[in-house]
């Protein structure tokens, strides 16, 4: 067996036998956040019971569970309906359920092995692979019913054709690029401006325009049969054009009490309270339509009385919250929440510096270095506009880990150089 083969095939193992004992060790209600998790579980049985979308998160008012959402897109329903109708939604179906997601955590963890080979080489990709596979964090998260982890799975390819196309221009790079862009803005919308990135990235690579501008056409058919149904079906729900989701109204409204100077009048519980109790009634559709005009008006009112504190909550404060904060709400082989949390800003701090050191030290795939760097800055830009918190980090920190397998591995190289010039200056005197 090639090297290559057995070292990320032993960091694979170790992956699935971390995920699998977490799993045989703390069970089905000790791997769940009763949260959010449960919202896409009932909205998958729901599903497949009616035919019928659907989503309620906790505090949402209990009619939200019959009526069609277009608060989520449609990706983690119908991935677990799918389980679940294979082997129904009792104990049986939802440990299959996990078993699907830890295969797909194990499916990312070889994506950012292939990137990182791909770019740098085995030993990048097989760092990268291996501080995935032992993070706690991703440990946990690949035991939970979250669109974290296919949408990393998802973004990973995705980021990794786009190389391969921008280097090879191969067609089959190109379809695989389009069908990983698909697959996770099925789970995740904030995905959906990523074609930006990558245009910029092709044109840095001196992507030929007639085939930029032929494969762009391409995609956007595509991109209108698939997403047809989708405006289609919310068309006859709300008799409107919604391309995507509308349900940004609650994050939005939340996150305008996220940072300091922030109008405070009524507290953010109060108004909550007031909301729920005025619109009882309301759709899930109209009441995030509700909020988001209320979090305009607070936004609005904030930015006129505090502009200061505004820039401030936005442009700093917000978006290191969202990289400082762990996602490990639920302990696990007796790692404590607070000994993660406080090890997430120096794994964060570490990898912005392997970002500067890799493009110093090392000359070759400095432009995907841009590419990540890129995509990283993209997300913390788009996710700081909402109410943020470590959960969304969550798919992005591989990328961090890629940078740090870059730095080691330039060190390494640079030192050995170093002392092989050594060796031969003292060798010739």
């Amino acid at each position: 067996m090639p090297k290559h083969r057995m070292w990320i095939g032993t960091v694979l193992l170790i992956a699935l036998l971390l995920r699998l004992s977490a799993l045989a060790i703390y069970g089905l209600d000790h791997l769940s956040l009763h949260s959010d998790d449960v919202g896409y579980t009932n909205g998958a049985i729901r599903l497949l019971e009616t035919g019928m979308l659907t989503y309620k998160g906790p505090t949402e008012p209990a009619h939200f569970a019959t009526e069609p959402t277009v608060k989520i897109m449609p990706g983690q329903p119908l991935l677990l309906a799918a389980v679940f109708l294979l082997f129904g939604s009792g104990t049986l179906g939802m440990y299959a359920a996990k078993i699907v997601m830890i295969g797909i955590g194990l499916l990312g963890i070889y994506g950012i092995y292939l990137l990182g080979r791909y770019i740098w080489g085995t030993a990048v990709g097989v760092i990268a692979a291996f501080l995935l596979a032992v993070s706690i964090e991703h440990i946990v998260t690949d035991n939970l019913l979250l669109t974290e982890t296919p949408f990393f799975a998802s973004l990973v390819f995705l980021v990794y054709f786009s190389v391969r196309l921008a280097r090879e221009r191969k067609p089959v790079h190109f379809y695989s690029l389009l069908l990983c862009y698909m697959a996770a803005l099925m789970f995740k919308t904030t995905v959906a401006l990523y074609p930006v990135l990558l245009l910029i990235y092709l044109l840095l690579q001196k992507y030929p325009f007639r085939l930029l501008m032929k494969q762009a056409a391409i995609a956007a058919a595509v991109m209108l049969m698939v997403l047809s149904p989708w405006w289609i079906r919310n068309y006859v729900h709300y008799h409107t054009f919604i391309p995507l989701t509308a349900g940004e109204g609650n994050p939005l409204l939340l996150g305008s009490y996220q940072g300091k100077g922030y109008p405070n009048r009524p507290p953010q519980d109060e108004l909550m309270k007031n909301l729920k109790a005025e619109y009882a009634n309301v759709t899930s559709f109209e009441f995030q339509k509700i909020q988001a005009e209320v979090a305009k008006q607070r936004i609005k009112l904030w930015w006129e009385t505090d502009r200061n504190s505004f820039i401030e909550s936005y442009a700093w404060l917000k978006p290191k919250i969202l990289w400082k904060d762990s996602f490990y709400w639920v302990e696990i082989f007796h790692i404590k929440e607070a000994d993660v949390h406080a090890a997430q800003w120096r794994i964060v701090k570490f990898g912005l510096l392997a970002f500067l050191l890799s493009f110093l030290l090392n000359r070759k795939g400095r432009k995907e270095l841009f590419l990540l760097f890129s995509l990283l800055g993209y997300f913390t830009v788009v996710y700081s506009v909402y109410f943020v918190f470590g959960r969304y980090n969550e798919p992005l920190m591989p990328f961090l880990y890629l940078a740090i397998g870059v730095a080691l591995v330039s060190i390494w190289q640079s030192l050995r150089t170093g002392l092989a010039f050594w060796r031969q200056s003292r060798s010739d005197t």
